[in-house]
């Protein structure tokens, strides 16, 4: 019989938006994001845009496809996401993400992260009239652990 363990997960993530468009497992996508995860599942990520709507508002809604993989090679599998960012302050196009409003199921991977399960919660900004996203990120992960 397996067991679990539970890990506390610790980073950040910088990305850049770029001007890309296509399609990814059957889904069209108007942007993507390339850029360097630190901390404990440091690596890269790319996120693409499959819908973004209130840009120019208070609150942007974006859904998104994640693909993530660690410095040591391995690849955590994430569910499509939605980000829920609210306007910062009086600054145009700069919407922050804090509270739950952007939130990403981890649903496995390769590697170590074969079978791991969680949820990863974010804090952040990202600014649409420079193309940058920053973002702080935390949550626990579960891992199977194989019986000794």
């Amino acid at each position: 019989m397996a067991t679990k363990r539970i890990v506390r997960r610790l980073g950040g993530i910088v990305t850049n938006v770029l001007d890309e468009s296509g399609m990814v497992n059957g889904m069209n996508f108007g942007k993507t994001t390339l850029g360097t995860v630190t901390g404990d599942l440091r690596g890269a990520i790319g996120v693409y845009f499959l819908s973004i709507t209130g840009v120019g508002t208070p609150k942007v809604v974006a859904t998104v496809h994640h693909h993530w993989v660690t410095e040591a090679g391995d690849t955590i599998f994430l569910e499509n996401a939605t980000a829920n960012a609210f306007q910062v302050g009086t600054l145009a196009n700069v919407y922050g993400v804090g509270d739950d409003s952007y939130t990403i199921n981890i649903i496995g991977g390769t590697g170590r992260f074969a079978g791991a399960t969680g949820k990863i919660s974010t804090i952040g900004v990202l600014d649409i009239n420079q193309g940058k996203v920053v973002l702080r990120y935390q949550r626990e992960i579960c891992f199977e652990q194989p019986e000794h």
